[in-house]
C-alpha cells in the first residue's frame, strides 16, 4: 500500500561544488545557524557519494533522473558518438559539450523512458537547472535569462550577484506553492574554480546559502507552510586546488593523432582518428578510430600502449577500459583490477596485481551497498560501481583518465584559467555534504538515493528500475 505523503512541498538547493569538509566546519563553527537549527537539528546532516563524473550536469542527473550518468546515456559535459560519427557527417548527435549552447540539448540526449522529477511531481519549478525535462513552460523560471547567468557567473568576478538572483526567483516563486523546487546556486563552484575551494569569495557563498534558508523558513513561515516543507540542501561535487594542468590534447597530437576536440571541433571535423573529452577538467573520455573504422568501441587490451604512455605521466592518477570480456579494467600506479556485475546483480571485483585503489580488504564478491560500506571512507569511496555505470554508456570513452590530486587534463582553451578542478574519483570530488530536515534510515548515502526518498516523502510512486534506494523507509 502507498505510504501518505509525510510534506506536501519541497525545495532542493544545490550547492554546486561545495565540498563535505568545508561545509562540516562552517557548521561546526556556528557559522551556518539557520542550516542548523531549522534542518540538521530535527533532520540528518551526513556526507553523500556522488558520481563519476564528479561534474555538473551528469552528476545531477541522480537527484532529477534516479540514475548513474552512465546509465542515462549522459557520460560527461563532453561527449563524442563514434557510432554517430562514423555514419553521418553531419549531425547534432556526433558530439556534445554543455557548456554553452549545447547545454540546451542536454534534455534531448537523455532516453525518453527515464523520468526526470518534473515529470513526475506537476507543479514544479527549476532555476538555473539544465536538465529540465518534463518541467513546464512557467515553472522553468530562468528559461531564458539562463545562459546569461550561467556567462556571468562564468566569465566575471560577480557570482555573488547571480546567487542572489536565485535567491529572489526562489523566494517569488514559493508565493505559488510549487510541490518541488530545484534551484542552482552556482558561487562556490564559480569561484572555487576562478580561486581556490578556500578562498573568502568561495566561503561567502556558502554563508549565502545559510542566509537564503533564513528567507525560506521566513517566507514559509509567513505562508504557514513550513511544517510542510521538506528542505534538502547538497551539492554534485567538490574540488581540489589545482597547481597543474597536463596537455591531453598535445599529449595526444604527439603521438600522431588527429584528434576531435572542443572548443574546435571543425579542425578534424572529418578526418579524426582520436577525440578527447575533458569534464571538470579532472577526468577526460579519450576515443581512438581503430583499423576496422569508428564503430567498434576499442578494448582496454588493444590500448595498452596508450595506457602505459598515461601512466607514465604524473598528472594521470586512474585509466579504466572495457576489457575483451566486457569487464571494466582499471589500472594505476598502485596496481591494475578487474571489475563487473554478475548475472545475480553482484559486483566482481579482482585485483590483477596490487590494487589501483590501494584497497586493502575488499571482498571479490559484493552487493551495492556492500561496495559502497566497504569504501565509503577509502580516498575512492564507491569506485568499482562509479566505474561500471560510466562504461556502460555507449558515449563513454575507450578510456576513462582520472586526473591526480592538483592537477587537471585541460591546458588550453580554459577562459578563466581554472584554478581548481573536480571530475575525478578521488574523495574530495566525489564526497558532498547533505542536509534534510528529517530522519533517514541508512547512514551509507549516495546522492542517487535522494529522488526516491523526495519522492516518497511526497507521496509519489517512484519508477522501477532506478539506481537509488529509498531512504524514508
Amino acid at each position: 500500500m502507498k505510504k501518505p505523503a509525510s510534506f506536501k512541498s519541497c525545495i532542493f538547493i544545490m550547492a554546486d561544488g561545495a565540498r563535505a569538509d568545508v561545509f562540516e566546519e562552517l557548521l561546526n563553527r556556528g557559522y551556518m545557524s539557520n542550516i542548523s537549527e531549522y534542518i540538521i537539528k530535527d533532520g540528518t546532516y551526513g556526507k553523500a557519494i556522488s558520481v563519476f563524473p564528479s561534474t555538473t550536469g551528469p552528476a545531477y542527473a541522480p537527484f532529477l533522473l534516479g540514475k548513474f550518468p552512465g546509465r542515462c546515456n549522459l557520460p560527461g559535459i563532453r561527449w563524442f558518438d563514434r557510432r554517430v560519427y562514423a555514419r553521418k557527417l553531419f549531425s547534432l548527435y556526433r558530439s556534445r559539450s554543455y557548456v554553452g549552447l549545447e547545454g540546451f540539448l542536454m534534455n534531448y540526449d537523455i532516453p525518453k523512458e527515464i523520468k526526470t522529477i518534473f515529470e513526475i511531481v506537476p507543479r514544479s519549478v527549476s532555476i538555473l537547472n539544465e536538465l529540465s525535462r518534463g518541467i513546464s513552460f512557467g515553472g522553468d523560471k530562468t528559461r531564458f535569462l539562463r545562459i546569461y547567468y550561467k556567462i556571468k557567473s562564468h566569465f566575471t568576478d560577480r557570482c555573488d550577484e547571480v546567487d542572489l538572483a536565485a535567491r529572489d526567483i526562489l523566494i517569488n516563486s514559493l508565493k505559488q506553492r510549487p510541490q518541488f523546487a530545484y534551484v542552482v546556486f552556482l558561487g562556490i563552484d564559480t569561484y572555487s574554480h576562478l580561486y581556490h575551494p578556500f578562498h573568502n569569495k568561495v566561503l561567502e557563498s556558502y554563508l549565502r546559502i545559510d542566509e537564503t534558508v533564513g528567507l525560506i523558513v521566513k517566507a514559509l513561515k509567513t505562508q504557514g507552510g513550513l511544517d510542510e516543507t521538506l528542505i534538502v540542501i547538497t551539492s554534485d561535487h567538490g574540488l581540489t586546488q589545482t597547481h597543474s594542468h597536463f596537455d591531453m590534447l598535445g599529449f595526444l597530437d604527439n603521438l600522431g593523432f588527429k584528434t576531435f576536440y572542443y572548443p574546435n571541433i571543425f579542425k578534424h571535423y572529418a578526418d579524426a582518428n582520436a577525440a578527447n573529452m575533458v569534464s571538470g577538467n579532472a577526468m577526460s573520455h579519450i576515443y581512438i578510430k581503430g583499423q576496422d573504422g569508428w564503430e567498434r568501441k576499442r578494448a582496454f587490451e588493444e590500448l595498452s600502449e596508450l595506457v602505459d604512455a598515461l601512466l607514465e605521466r604524473p598528472e594521470v592518477d586512474i585509466v579504466a577500459g572495457v576489457d575483451e570480456m566486457g569487464r571494466a579494467r582499471i589500472k594505476s600506479e598502485k596496481g591494475e583490477a578487474i571489475t563487473w556485475i554478475d548475472d545475480e546483480g553482484y559486483i566482481r571485483y579482482e585485483t590483477v596485481s596490487g590494487d589501483p585503489f590501494g584497497y586493502t580488504t575488499l571482498p571479490s564478491k559484493m552487493s551495492t551497498d556492500e561496495i559502497l560500506r566497504y569504501s565509503f571512507y577509502s580516498n575512492y569511496p564507491d569506485a568499482p560501481l562509479q566505474i561500471i555505470q560510466l562504461l556502460e554508456s555507449p558515449r563513454s570513452g575507450d578510456l576513462v583518465v582520472s586526473a591526480k590530486h592538483g592537477f587537471d587534463l585541460r591546458a588550453r582553451h580554459e577562459k578563466p584559467e581554472h584554478r581548481s578542478s573536480h571530475g575525478a574519483l578521488f574523495k574530495e570530488h566525489i564526497v558532498v555534504p547533505l542536509c534534510i530536515n528529517t530522519r533517514l534510515s541508512r547512514e551509507f548515502i549516495r546522492t542517487v538515493d535522494l529522488y526516491p526518498t523526495i519522492l516518497t516523502l511526497l507521496g509519489f510512486d517512484f519508477p522501477h528500475g532506478i539506481d537509488g534506494v529509498n531512504l524514508a523507509d
